[in-house]
């Protein structure tokens, strides 16, 4: 049998990266503009920060409105309000174990570090396009022998 397919074989290394220092309001406005659900937010050195999720975009937004203050949006960072406990995976994981983190938690997308820098990310939508593939390569194989 084939060896399983690692994470770096199927991420994305081009992406949508929001410096920390990126106001939300332009922050939220790039995600929106791309169409996208979130954004990696890194650092300065490549590191990352957090993940802007919708979530967060949500809650600076409610903040804004029930307060009264929609300077906060252009005033306040994405490195402010975004969680720092971002789960990561590297990117030597096979997918199985890849898969497995996306089973056990609601995760869209999942950032690729590697020596403590951005490297990638990966989504569902990336594991199961590479598992659709891996499997139709292994039966391929099989039915040959």
């Amino acid at each position: 049998m084939k060896p399983l397919p690692l994470v770096a074989e199927i991420m994305d290394a081009e992406f949508l990266k929001v410096d920390a220092a990126t106001s939300v309001k332009e922050a939220v406005g790039l995600i929106w503009k791309k169409r996208l659900f979130g954004a990696c937010v890194v650092d300065k050195e490549g590191k990352l920060v957090g993940i802007l999720a919708e979530k967060e975009c949500l809650k600076i937004y409610h903040q804004a409105l029930a307060t009264n203050n929609p300077r906060c949006l252009a005033e306040t960072t994405v490195g402010e309000i975004v969680p720092g406990d971002a789960r990561t995976v590297p990117s030597t994981m096979n997918l199985l174990d890849l898969a497995q983190i996306f089973l056990e938690h609601e995760f869209r997308r999942l950032p690729v570090v590697d020596g403590g820098v951005l490297v990638g990310q990966v989504t569902r939508r990336d594991l199961i396009r590479a598992i659709l593939k891996y499997a139709s390569l292994e039966s391929f194989r099989m039915e040959k022998q």
